[in-house]
């Protein structure tokens, strides 16, 4: 890679021009050394201006020169990497876990890093590379799999040949282990490689509703991963793993001429395509998987360049240096062949395309190859072509017939059908190297022509067509998967701009914007918005984006520059919030309906909305409108693959990201109460999963029951929590009617003992004191009281509840024969016992109240789950819940607010935190347990807590097979949801 500045003489061309003939290879060397040698002259006409100004353009005298500084502008010679196609050397790859993988600027080595996160890892490279990293670059290809369980990248070598890894990841999304890696031969290196097998993607319907598509790309039933790539060679290699089978399998086939190659057929390799004096080598390529088609495509593009002969030769005749040496001649000189001229080696103007097959008949893997006629592009340098799927396509009347094919004339004729994918290409024009290069972006149909029986099954036509000049398209990619329309997603640069004067000026500007376009026409889609791209103050004209990819859920762009890696956020919709009706309709709406569908990262959906442009209130609708898509799938007896609690899981991101942006004090510790009672929902919900796991005919599996005394240590912790906070808002409540200005806010009585501050501390909750706020001012919004109203949480809640007391009468009926079995009986008594409650009463309480919760409107139900609290609709009924609680004996209230550890002195007994109890930083957050400092543990990446359950975490100690099949669930997830990373990270 040749880094070339701004030259400002003649010297300097040539230095560069020295440069480009030592270090550059053959299309580099010609396309430099054509453009430098126009702008030598270039520069010798400056240096003469130089030596005699023009008195007319000269400054007058006293004038700063400010207009300059206050400008900047593009060059041509920024735009020339994308030419020299430096894009292919900066790949960047986003998993559906939100992990984005780049490569090391100078190292053989991967990248990782989670987002929105700071936290990084490396990707091993195998022994291979690490011995010897010298001897290769970094990755030039890096791709992930759909369902983020495997990774691949290829090593090209530095001469010698390259190598192609293949990682399995761990439980942990920075776990990657080494499945396998080989050699690729020198002309054969990999330019481009794809995972097939993914899932059928979801989309949302108009009335809220989630359906999936068809089938996009082959199936492959009995090999898992599946991994195509195309070499340099124009071959396509196939990479398999068979189930239950060990080893990976391969199947390679030309992509130039038709071919077909089966398991059991032997390998032959074919030598590569050669022409007199020039070999051909694909520098790029593109799958194009197409729905509801078992078929795929790929297009290619091909440069030449000189067989090593050629080379040798023009090596040697090279250094001629004209001395007369007595050598006798050697005959094999007069055999080299002669010297080519340069511009016969140059990339080849057309982009071939090739349909493939690759089948599974029950015994073994086949692939056919069916090369198509290539398409002739308008223009002289391709810089980007991308295939974009047409999940339901309009009428295209670009390639429909105008005629029924009854009444036309020629009824044998191969029609066509509706447009299923397009391939767009851009275009680069630099003419005379004298001005910006003038940017072109065309649109194909790839169609299938009827009957299939024709020498030719695809047809790609041109549909599209437009100049983008002055602004200059640098990189393309395929848009968000919708059954209205298709779009493409390409980021245009200005030609220039102003730079902001005065004292304050901004470290980095906007430099361009990223729009959408619609296929076929590629205009404008008028219904998105064009987010700017940024870049920083001394590097606005030459840091413009080479490579691009988007998020799991469509929604952020990751752009790498030639200096640095950005996160933008792709063009969405211009839809505000409307009634609750159409809230479903909202793009962040559908994207974490679409996103809890998949089971992928809500990261860019949280990133999104803890922006501090976005309104607060697009929270609430946000959540919402996935709960409205919900309960209209429900109603249609459509199948989600979600539930509530998963809804709550990623409410508990969006609230702690809204917390890390906001700057308002109060509303941050707002934020964190709401995070905080969404993974309590999500605990309570998980506690109840362990104990029906655990739960036998006439008790409970006592293997675990250990594990069983910290998940109802928990509960009973939780539960005096919720029964403290009932007290405050019933007991200290005033019975007079309250004529506040809020109907929220319950007024106190003055008490006594209200003037004794150690009393008043002890009638403090955690989450008061979390929050700083004053007995005085309780409200009926307190999130933890979503407990009492919504019937899924409290349902929940009463089943937990009987589930604990069970367990309690459970132990307390047995004869403890063994000191363990003693230890453990003991501790679940004090446990209850102390807690000031009364279980049975309680859970009575709980399920009279259920029925009362189902009452109230669906429509008020969801937007208390949206909100994170009750909303005035259920004041009422919670109301009579919290009388019901507060006037019967389930409530103890000196066993309630007084424990014996606090009439004990000591310093043992104080503490310098507030924290609120469940965010202990030693506890499980899965199992509720204490975390073991000599073992290792995993950290969410969504909630932030730890874990030390499933996965290379082992915990100590026998536990029983039902719970380590509750534990499993886990071993991916958190209860929340989110990724595990290694605490050590």
């Amino acid at each position: 890679m040749i880094s070339v500045g701004t030259p400002s003489s003649s010297t300097e061309v040539e230095c560069m021009l020295s440069m480009v003939d030592r270090w550059g290879d053959s299309l580099v060397r010609r396309s430099w050394t054509k453009a430098l040698s126009a702008l030598s002259s270039v520069c010798s006409v400056n240096a003469c201006s130089q030596m005699y100004p023009d008195a007319r353009n000269s400054p007058s005298k006293g004038k700063p020169k400010q207009a300059d500084a206050q400008n900047w502008n593009s060059h041509w010679w920024d735009f020339h990497p994308l030419a020299d196609h430096i894009q292919s050397l900066r790949p960047v790859a986003w998993s559906n876990t939100s992990t984005i993988f780049t490569p090391h600027p100078s190292q053989p080595l991967i990248l990782g890093r989670s987002f929105s996160s700071s936290r990084q890892f490396l990707v091993v490279s195998p022994d291979q590379i690490l011995n010897n990293p010298a001897a290769y670059e970094p990755p030039n290809v890096i791709t992930v799999s759909s369902n983020d369980h495997w990774l691949f990248a290829y090593f090209p070598g530095r001469d010698c040949d390259g190598v192609g890894c293949l990682w399995q990841r761990g439980h942990s999304i920075d776990k990657w282990n080494i499945r396998d890696y080989w050699a690729c031969e020198r002309g054969a290196g990999i330019v481009t490689a794809v995972f097939v097998g993914a899932e059928r993607e979801w989309v949302t319907c108009p009335d809220g509703s989630t359906t999936r598509l068809t089938q996009s790309g082959p199936l492959t039933p009995v090999s898992n991963p599946t991994l195509l790539t195309v070499t340099q060679a124009h071959q396509l290699n196939v990479y398999f793993v068979r189930t239950y089978a060990s080893g990976v399998k391969s199947l390679t086939c030309s992509l130039v001429q038709p071919c077909y190659t089966a398991e059991n057929m032997s390998q032959v390799n074919q030598d590569p395509p050669r022409g007199p004096k020039t070999s051909r080598l694909c520098g790029a390529a593109s799958f194009g998987f197409i729905f509801n088609e078992y078929v795929f495509m790929i297009a290619m593009r091909s440069r030449r360049y000189p067989l090593s002969d050629t080379l040798r030769a023009a090596s040697d005749g090279s250094h001629d240096l004209g001395l007369s040496l007595d050598i006798p001649p050697d005959n094999q000189l007069d055999e080299r062949p002669p010297l080519l001229d340069w511009n016969s080696y140059e990339e080849e103007q057309m982009i071939e395309l090739c349909e493939v097959k690759l089948r599974f008949d029950g015994s073994c893997m086949s692939i056919l190859t069916v090369p198509l006629p290539p398409i002739y592009p308008p223009g002289p340098c391709l810089t980007n072509f991308v295939f974009v799927s047409v999940p339901g396509s309009k009428l295209d009347t670009y390639t429909s017939p105008k005629s029924s094919p009854k009444k036309d004339k020629q009824p044998q004729r191969a029609q066509l059908e509706l447009p299923t994918a397009y391939l767009v290409a851009s275009f680069l024009d630099f003419e005379e190297y004298a001005s910006l290069p003038k940017s072109r972006i065309v649109a194909y149909s790839i169609v299938r022509v009827v009957p299939p029986n024709v020498k030719i099954p695809w047809a790609a036509r041109l549909v599209g067509d437009r100049s983008l000049s002055p602004r200059v398209l640098t990189v393309a990619a395929s848009g968000s998967l919708s059954s209205r329309k298709a779009t493409v997603v390409v980021a245009m640069t200005n030609p220039g701009g102003l730079l902001a004067r005065g004292a304050a000026k901004p470290k980095e500007v906007p430099v361009g914007n990223l729009f959408a376009l619609q296929l076929p026409d590629l205009s404008d889609d008028p219904d998105c918005d064009h987010p700017s791209i940024l870049a920083p103050v001394n590097r606005t004209s030459s840091d413009c984006p080479l490579s691009i990819v988007t998020s799991p859920n469509k929604l952020l762009a990751c752009a790498v520059s030639m200096l640095q890696t950005s996160v933008y956020t792709l063009p969405r919709a211009r839809i505000t919030s409307g009634s609750k009706d159409t809230l479903h309709q909202l793009p962040l709406a559908q994207a974490l309906t679409i996103a809890l569908q998949s089971r992928r990262s809500t990261a860019d959906i949280s990133h999104i909305l803890s922006l501090p442009s976005t309104p607060a209130a697009m929270l609430h609708d946000t959540l919402f409108g996935t709960l409205t898509s919900y309960e209209v799938s429900a109603c249609l007896g459509t199948a989600n693959s979600f539930s509530m609690v998963d809804v709550m899981g990623a409410a508990v991101e969006i609230y702690k990201a809204r917390a890390r942006q906001t700057q308002n004090e109060d509303e941050k510790d707002r934020y964190l109460m709401l995070s905080r009672n969404a993974l309590n929902v999500c605990s309570v919900s998980a506690c109840l999963v362990a104990f029906d796991y655990c739960k036998e005919s006439e008790g409970y599996d006592l293997e675990p029951v250990w594990q069983l005394i910290s998940l109802s240590t928990w509960v009973v912790a939780f539960l005096e929590d919720l029964m403290k906070e009932c007290v405050f808002l019933a007991d200290l409540a005033d019975p007079t009617p309250n004529t506040s200005l809020n109907s929220n806010e319950v007024r106190p009585k003055e008490e006594p003992m209200d003037d004794n501050p150690f009393l008043r501390n002890w009638l403090t909750s955690p989450f008061q004191k979390a929050t700083n706020q004053s007995p005085h001012s309780l409200s009926l919004d307190t999130p933890i009281l979503l407990h009492l109203v919504h019937p899924l949480a409290l349902s929940n809640l009463r089943a937990v509840v009987f589930h604990v007391s069970s367990f309690h009468q459970y132990l307390t009926s047995m004869t403890a024969k063994r000191e363990n079995s003693q230890f453990a009986k003991d501790t679940m008594l004090d446990l209850v016992s102390s807690s000031g409650l009364d279980l049975q009463a309680l859970e009575d309480i709980l399920s009279t109240a259920i029925p009362e919760a189902g009452a109230i409107p669906v429509e008020e139900v969801m937007a208390s789950f949206a909100e994170g609290h009750p909303v005035p609709a259920q004041h009422e009924q919670l109301k009579k819940t919290i009388r019901s609680l507060t006037t019967s004996s389930a409530i103890d209230r000196p066993r309630l607010f007084i424990k014996s550890s606090d009439l004990v002195d000591g310093f043992a007994n104080l503490s310098a935190s507030d924290r609120p109890v469940g965010d202990d930083p030693g506890m499980d957050v899965v199992t509720k347990g204490r975390l073991l400092t000599q073992n290792p543990s995993l950290l969410c990446l969504r909630c932030g807590g730890r874990s030390q359950v499933g996965g290379e975490v082992m915990v100590a100690g026998r536990s029983s097979p039902r719970w380590k099949t509750w534990e499993k669930m886990w071993a991916a997830r958190c209860i929340c949801g989110g990724s595990w990373v290694s605490g050590n990270t």
